[in-house]
């Protein structure tokens, strides 16, 4: 009976040991991932007629739309040497990728999204190859009001490859989820897919335009389990 006791004792404790060490290596696995995240800084809304800088709060890029007229600023000592002016109503959104960990993420991408929808905007997403250690990386968005003059609920969405080659994604300001490797999670954005139609149009050789990613086994074979758990097939 006592030897049955003690038996029992130590398969409880090699469970538990066993559960502590998994734990630690999924937290291990995860540090630098949590230091990661993206969100929105600013957000303006311009009536027509009203002139804005394309690059504001230290933009890198931006993405824009119809309903901008861009003009160059002739004035030398402008900050800003591209203006935009609305011809319609707009929403300009600067938003962020924040690595805050001692190591290089990267490719990542950054999307808004329309939380009173429920949808992500993949028209407004665009790409950094790499973001470097405690840094930021920040762009800009504008594009048509079309609920003038309500304004949206927006947030962001991100993607992104740590430095061990893992991809994650954190949606809005929800924990990080673990995902896996799909071409789409560094593939073409919806804007990159307009320029190569537009390139297809006018006769641009193929080597020349962005590729499309390749749909392999492993990738389908992914993309319908996600899809069987409720989630989105892509990440």
């Amino acid at each position: 009976m006592f030897d049955l006791l003690a038996t029992m004792v130590g398969l409880v404790a090699l469970v538990i040991a066993a559960y502590t060490y998994m734990g630690n290596v999924r937290i291990k696995r995860e540090e630098q991932a949590r230091l990661v995240y993206s969100k929105i800084t600013h957000r303006e809304y311009h009536d027509c007629g009203a002139k804005f800088p394309l690059k504001p709060n230290d933009a890198r890029f931006t993405n824009g739309s119809l309903g901008v007229q861009i003009r160059v600023n002739r004035d030398p000592l402008a900050e800003h040497k591209e203006l935009g002016i609305a011809i319609q109503p707009l929403i300009q959104v600067t938003a962020v990728i924040h690595n805050g960990s001692k190591e290089l993420i990267g490719p990542a991408r950054v999307q808004i999204v329309d939380v009173g929808k429920g949808k992500v905007m993949d028209e407004f997403s665009m790409r950094a190859h790499a973001v470097d250690p405690e840094s930021d990386w920040i762009v800009d968005f504008t594009w048509i009001n079309e609920i003038h003059p309500n304004q949206p609920s927006l947030e962001t969405t991100l993607i992104f490859r740590d430095a061990s080659g893992r991809w994650w994604r954190r949606h809005r300001s929800e924990p990080i989820e673990r995902v896996h490797d799909d071409p789409e999670n560094q593939g073409p954005t919806a804007t990159e897919r307009g320029i190569r139609d537009w390139q297809q149009g006018r006769g641009v050789p193929p080597e020349h335009q962005v590729a499309e990613p390749k749909l392999t086994t492993r990738l389908r074979w992914n993309r319908y389990w996600r899809k069987r758990a409720g989630k989105s097939p892509i990440p």
